[in-house]
Parts: structure tokens; sequence; C-alpha cells
């Protein structure tokens, strides 16, 4: 009888383990959003810095640095271009939560400091984080998701 009454138990003990938790087999998650943050530099007149007739800064010598949050190690990170014509320049890099703020460098000099938040957001299916940018230098920002683009005037 003991025995009887033993099988019953785990025998449903497994029917009522199955059915737990939800099944995310059919779960639609979207697509992981990409950390892509692009900017334009531009002078007050939003006329572009990095090429065409008001080309102050080479676009050769811009560099993106970013300081690891666990050691302060400044990285070299690296940063594509996309021109439009020979009026629009526009910089960009992937963001990672590795790193505590990103730092625009033009001719040699550190100009610009920009600052991101990893927006964890996991559910039971389908991880949904993202990234967005919150601050540059010391001015706050509305918080702008990721994949965006910002413009920086000099």
């Amino acid at each position: 009888m003991k025995k009887v009454l033993f099988a019953s138990l785990a025998l449903a003990a497994i029917i009522f383990s199955q059915g737990c938790g939800k099944s995310c087999r059919d779960a639609a998650c979207p697509n992981a959003i990409p950390p892509f943050f692009a900017f334009r530099i531009t002078n007050s007149a939003k006329k572009d810095l990095l090429t065409g007739a008001f080309k102050v800064y080479d676009s050769a010598q811009l560099r993106i640095n970013a300081k690891r949050v666990n050691s302060s190690t400044i990285e070299s990170v690296p940063r594509f271009f996309n021109y439009s014509g020979d009026t629009l320049a526009l910089t960009g890099f992937n963001v990672d939560e590795k790193y505590a703020v990103y730092y625009v460098q033009l001719n040699g000099t550190t100009t610009d400091s920009l600052y991101f938040r990893y927006n964890k957001n996991v559910n039971e299916c389908c991880d949904l984080s993202n990234y967005s940018f919150i601050k540059h230098n010391s001015l706050t920002v509305s918080p702008v998701n990721l994949p965006a683009s910002y413009v920086i005037v000099k």
C-alpha cells in the first residue's frame, strides 16, 4: 500500500512540476536592440566640422576612448564613419556595459564625455534590455534609447 501511495505521489509531483512556469517555446521575443550610438560634430550654425567647407577637425585624428568600470583603465574603442556627400559626417560606436564613460578626442585633445545607462529588462522568456544615452559632459540629457544619434556643437 505504501509503495502505491508513494508511486502515486511521485507521479503527481512530476505532472504538476511540468505545468509550473511559463513555456517560452511560442514566445515572440523582439530582435535585440543594437547598442549603437552615433554623433555629429557641428558648429552653432549646424555646419559639419569633420567634412566639407567648414571642416575644422581631421576625422583621421578623431578617437573614442572609454574607461573600464572594474579597473578605470582607458581603452580605445573602434569607431565607424558614415559620410553623406561632402557636408555630413556621422561617427558611431557600440556601447558596452563594461565601460563607465566614453571620451571623444579631437586632434589629440579630449573634448567630450558621453555617459550611458544599461537598462536591464529581462522577463521569463525574453531579454528586452537596452542602453540609453543619459549625459553629455556635465549636462544631463533626456534619456535617448539606442540606437540613436546626437549632435555635439563646438
